[in-house]
């Protein structure tokens, strides 16, 4: 027993409740980051592990356990520690150790550690020990940059569908696609906070970010390519884009109202919104040409 406590190797505990944790560890194991038999989640540790873990602070972030000291490292200080050892992966490791590199590594994986039930979701609504522990702060620190950054994909895809199928300047179709586009997510947002209140309402605004960001990357592939094409051809793959990102987010909005119970109301309300408010947005600026 004494040889199996000396000869015991630093492994990496994480949440086992969490869909984007488990494929997250088994990236790290397929890319030979890390061993199968350095990672454990949280439901396979012995008593005294699980409660080293706990005071860590596992429910935020993976924690790393040296068996041997005792020593408890979480996040990406543990991640870095861990993979450190790893055969080939020293030199990387020191280059994202340095302060800077560190800070901006640090500050992205909580922002996505602390909002991991908002980017995936359970199955189904779970409540347990390893809840992270949300705050203002922290959930804005995953909406913002994916607001901000979904704003810029729809501008540019605006832009490209305007110059593709020469409907205006690259201006005009940025702006028109970013307002009619935020109109109807604002709304929702509106909706969330009011009828949902408080920090329920925080977090639907995350996941409607989410849902934003993940068809803003559709629209992204297409924005690179629509400039490039004839008119004819350029405005199928706009419409066929936009119907694809429409698909994708409301089936996305389907699984999050079930994995949060909150009613489908929400979805076809969301859908209703959304065609209205782009179609809207659309036919008024279009006017002259529809008349």
């Amino acid at each position: 027993m004494t040889t199996d406590i000396r000869t015991a190797e630093k492994y990496l505990a994480y949440d086992g409740d969490c869909p984007m944790c488990i494929a997250s560890v088994g990236a790290l194991v397929n890319w030979g980051l890390v061993r199968p038999e350095q990672t454990r989640a949280n439901h396979d540790l012995d008593p005294l592990d699980a409660e080293l873990a706990r005071k860590a602070g596992i429910r935020n972030q993976l924690v790393v356990i040296d068996p041997n000291s005792r020593e408890t490292r979480v996040g990406t200080a543990g991640l870095l520690w861990i993979i450190g050892e790893t055969p080939g992966c020293g030199l990387a490791t020191k280059l994202l150790s340095l302060p800077l590199l560190r800070h901006l590594l640090s500050f992205g994986y909580k922002a996505i550690s602390y909002n991991r039930r908002i980017i995936s979701p359970p199955k189904h609504q779970i409540v347990c020990d390893c809840e992270p522990q949300v705050t203002i702060g922290r959930r804005l620190s995953l909406v913002v940059p994916l607001v901000l950054l979904s704003a810029l994909v729809v501008a540019a895809w605006g832009a490209a569908v305007f110059v593709g199928c020469e409907l205006g300047t690259a201006g005009a179709g940025a702006v028109l696609a970013t307002v009619a586009t935020l109109g109807g997510w604002t709304i929702m947002t509106l909706a969330g906070f009011a009828l949902l209140g408080g920090m329920r309402g925080l977090d639907y605004l995350g996941h409607l970010a989410v849902t934003m960001f993940a068809g803003a990357l559709i629209l992204l592939a297409a924005a690179a390519v629509i400039p490039w094409l004839g008119v004819p051809p350029a405005a199928a793959l706009a419409v066929l884009s936009l119907m694809f990102c429409f698909s994708k987010m409301f089936s996305m909005q389907l699984h999050r109202a079930k994995a949060t119970q909150l009613p489908l109301a929400w979805v076809w309300g969301w859908t209703a919104v959304m065609v209205i408010t782009f179609g809207a947005t659309v036919a008024i600026y279009f006017r002259d040409r529809l008349v």
